[in-house]
């Protein structure tokens, strides 16, 4: 079983809180991961934040319960205007060689977005 990088490196880094979110009854009837319950239930509860989420069963529930969303793709794309990356593509490359699926539609969206077609 392959380590999370992630899970490793994030009690190393100084920006990072964690929180307790109790789960709110509205997020618990969707019969989520943990992790997405948790996201949204602070979401609801705080609505001037985003969530970053791309579970499509998750962002169904953000949109009925209008949470604001933002995916990993869309990242890219605002990473890019902000001249925090240079490239869209490369980056969903990466993704795609990291074993997540991506489809040839969304990826031609994502670079048009961003200005690379």
């Amino acid at each position: 079983m392959e380590k999370d990088v992630v899970a490793i490196q994030l009690p190393t880094v100084t920006w990072y809180k964690q929180i307790v979110v109790p789960a709110e009854p509205q997020i618990i009837s969707w019969e989520l991961g943990a992790g997405e319950s948790a996201v949204l239930s602070f979401a609801l509860t705080h609505a001037d934040y985003y969530v970053m989420i791309d579970d499509a069963a998750a962002r169904r529930c953000a949109k009925a319960l209008g949470i604001r969303t933002l995916g990993t793709v869309g990242a890219f794309i605002l990473a890019k205007r902000r001249g925090l990356i240079e490239s869209v593509g490369e980056r969903l490359e990466l993704v795609q060689k990291a074993g997540i699926w991506l489809s040839d539609e969304l990826i031609l969206l994502a670079k048009q977005e961003a200005g690379e077609n």
